[in-house]
């Protein structure tokens, strides 16, 4: 059983994360980066993350048989089963992206632009459960184990495998080309017999972690595979239609981003810090939004296929110009991740309030939910 350091607010573990690494030989991510502050997670990129390189070719053989790299990690082993998922069907259509600037603890990446969305698609009614991750044969190190519990400690890259394997296992084109990747999948931050609850592929720690463009389909859209939504998708199902109110529960008041207030507009929907007692929760116990879609906010945080661009708006290259299909920025660091999780505080948790973590994070609040086009 693993060990558990008994701590239920996110700011306890910065002083932790500070204690620990000094000891640990940067073993685990610094507390400065795995626990942004509401505020960072907003701000530009940053890339003290990002994968150390050595040109040292004295060292290459060692390199090799300490991390080789592996080109099939997405095959499918032959222990897989279909996972029991509720698929949820949103139709293409127009919406407003992102918030008024008057919107309780907005932030300026949540500037709004018109979008259109011109294909159809399936998306999972609840964050991946372990149990739906287990039915792909890969492993995980989620932080709060449970079958109906969301799968956590898996980074953008072991997500975008897990799509990979379930379009192999019913015949589709993968949306991934994961064949320059390495280190093992799914083994969450564990250095010296110490869990952590965050890492990156940083000093002393081996995290999967790929390397170049892994997108198959430019655009996102036309991959007849499972995929990571893109973050206009991801909003379009969540705000599910409503415009009238800030969630699907009502008008959210504002509030200090250090603050744990109660929203009423929450309680029924959503795990925040006001009601989860510092614990994830299975999915599916609150009521679900309009469509039929689960936890899209709270409970965890939710990988989406777009790169975060330092926070700038999504119609950073043509400000305001209505957009159509919109994939975001090229390549960089920093991958968005939508919904926000049990322990924030209630006013940020709108269907286009946006954080972003470098590609090869893992933490205990982060998972996924799935998508896939629906071509005609």
């Amino acid at each position: 059983m693993k060990k558990r350091i008994p701590i239920s607010k996110e700011q306890i573990w910065i002083y932790i994360s500070i204690v620990i690494c000094a000891f640990a030989s940067n073993a685990c991510q610094t507390a400065t980066d795995a626990n942004k502050t509401d505020t960072e997670l907003h701000s530009k990129t940053d890339s003290t993350n990002t994968l150390s390189q050595t040109d040292d070719s004295n060292t290459a053989s060692d390199n090799a048989t300490e991390s080789s790299v592996i080109q099939y990690v997405d095959e499918l082993s032959g222990n897989e089963s279909p996972p029991a998922i509720a698929w949820i069907t949103v139709e293409s259509g127009a919406f407003i992206f992102g918030s008024p600037p008057d919107a309780p603890c907005s932030f300026p990446s949540e500037e709004q632009v018109s979008v259109t969305l011109t294909r159809s698609f399936q998306i999972a009614a609840t964050e991946i459960t372990q149990a739906q991750w287990e039915a792909l044969d890969l492993p995980h190190a989620s932080w709060t184990k449970g079958a109906e519990m969301p799968v956590t400690l898996i980074n953008f890259f072991e997500a975008a495998a897990w799509c990979n394997k379930l379009s192999r296992l019913e015949n589709l084109e993968p949306c991934y080309d994961l064949g320059n990747c390495e280190n093992e999948i799914g083994d969450g931050c564990s250095a010296l017999g110490v869990n952590y609850p965050s890492c990156s592929n940083y000093p002393g720690m081996s995290v999967f972690n790929c390397t170049g463009n892994i997108h198959r389909f430019p655009d996102r859209y036309s991959c007849p595979g499972y995929r990571l939504p893109t973050s206009a998708e991801w909003e379009y199902a969540a705000k599910a239609g409503v415009t009238e109110t800030h969630t699907y529960g009502g008008d959210l008041h504002n509030e200090p981003l250090t603050a744990c207030n109660e929203q009423p507009a929450l309680e029924d929907i959503a795990w925040y810090c006001h009601n989860s007692g510092g614990e994830v929760h299975p999915v599916a116990k609150k009521q679900p939004n309009p469509w039929g879609l689960y936890d899209t906010l709270g409970n965890v945080y939710e990988w989406v296929d777009t790169f975060h661009n330092g926070g700038a708006p999504l119609s950073y290259e043509t400000p305001g110009t209505p957009l159509t299909d919109p994939v975001g920025s090229a390549y960089a660091d920093r991958i968005e991740m939508r919904g926000c999780h049990y322990e924030k505080t209630g006013c940020q948790l709108r269907p286009t309030e946006r954080s972003s973590l470098t590609t090869t994070a893992r933490w205990s609040i982060v998972g996924f939910r799935p998508v896939r086009t629906i071509l005609e």
